[in-house]
């Protein structure tokens, strides 16, 4: 089995990770912890409920921290928390820490993590499972598999001295909803913008009235217009998926998010201008912007972009749940959002973003 690492400790996320078609095949699993002298291999329960037994899309996500996430934070990051159980561990500077017994795979995959100060500490395990927004309203019986085939577990394992485990004074949560949004869109993908200065300025250029914008993208240069002026951001094309789009509240925070190959070069990256006043953006689905401005008038989610920059970096990363029990393997995505001073040089927008190969 091949189990992707994180290994550029200089990038937001230090972490370990890999991720599995089916949790089904984590529900035996145990976290092994040894070392030279032991005389006994520490087993401990990953999922001592089995509730990964239900089947769903799993991501492994294991960090060695100085102090423990607040639960809050895990919850926004991660989605809603179903379990959560912490072990006392000592260790050596010599001791390993693998996981065992994963069904299909054969042989112990180790963390990596290597050299610990001799002490006390806390082994963490929290199970959380995110499901796309629009689950949150009212669905039609079809819909219900639909949303249990797009819902994604973390098991996310942290590691801290036990010193710092003060669970009775928890830090403050940093994260809110508006930092995390996880929802399907089709095929067209969707638009970040500030609607009120958006559906101005669409009325100033082309008049008021209704408008079909996908056709006036397509057929002049509104499009352009709007992206160099900074009053929207846009992935164009993108396969019908369910994804993640991140705003994390602050550089720090950013290292919690929980997503594959960030050490490596984004598979895809969108830059854009965006005044420097916008703090907060509308997330529209691209084929809505046929029914303009009325589709301006929904609720849509939005998401915080902190910073004072003007330029706005839109960037793909694609975790691959692997398959050991003969499952197809998809692809999780992963829209990161940051901003950084200065003007762009130049504007390049997400266009046709290829997730997954359609037959």
């Amino acid at each position: 089995m091949n189990t992707p690492l994180h290994t550029n400790s200089e990038h937001q996320n230090a972490a370990f990770g890999f991720a599995l078609a089916d949790s089904t095949v984590l529900a035996e699993a145990q976290l092994l912890v040894s070392d030279s002298k032991a005389s006994q291999t520490l087993q401990l329960d990953i999922d001592p409920q089995r509730l990964l037994r239900d089947g769903r899309k799993v991501s492994v996500i294991a960090q060695p921290l100085e102090s423990p996430v607040n639960r809050q934070d895990a919850h926004i990051i991660y989605g809603q928390e179903l379990a959560y159980v912490q072990y006392a561990v000592n260790l050596k500077p010599d001791s390993t820490i693998s996981i065992a017994s994963i069904e299909g795979v054969e042989q112990p995959v180790h963390l990596g993590w290597s050299a610990f100060t001799e002490g006390e500490y806390e082994l963490r395990i929290s199970l959380h499972m995110k499901t796309p927004r629009i689950a949150e309203g009212t669905l039609e019986p079809e819909q219900i598999a639909m949303v249990k085939y797009a819902q994604v577990i973390t098991v996310y394992i942290s590691l801290f001295l036990a010193e710092a485990a003060s669970l009775n004074s928890p830090s403050q949560a940093v994260w809110s909803r508006n930092h995390h949004v996880f929802d399907s869109y089709g095929r067209a993908g969707f638009i970040l913008a500030d609607l009120p200065r958006l559906a101005k300025r669409v009325e100033e250029l082309i008049g008021p009235g209704n408008h079909n914008l996908i056709e006036q993208f397509a057929e002049g240069d509104l499009s352009d217009t709007l992206l160099e002026e900074g009053l929207m951001a846009m992935a164009w094309g993108v396969t019908p998926w369910c994804y993640s789009l991140y705003s994390a509240p602050d550089k720090q925070s950013a290292r919690m998010i929980a997503v594959d190959k960030l050490g490596d070069e984004p598979e895809r990256q969108g830059i854009y201008c965006m005044d420097p006043s916008i703090q907060q953006l509308s997330i529209v689905p691209a084929n809505e912007l046929a029914y303009w401005p009325a589709c301006v008038q929904n609720d849509w989610p939005v998401i915080d972009v902190a910073g004072e920059g003007e330029t706005l970096h839109m960037d793909l990363y694609t975790q691959i749940c692997e398959s050991v029990n003969g499952l197809h393997e998809n692809p999780l995505p992963s829209f990161v959002l940051t901003r950084s001073q200065g003007k762009p040089e130049v504007i390049l927008p997400l266009m046709d973003v290829v997730i997954v190969e359609e037959t």
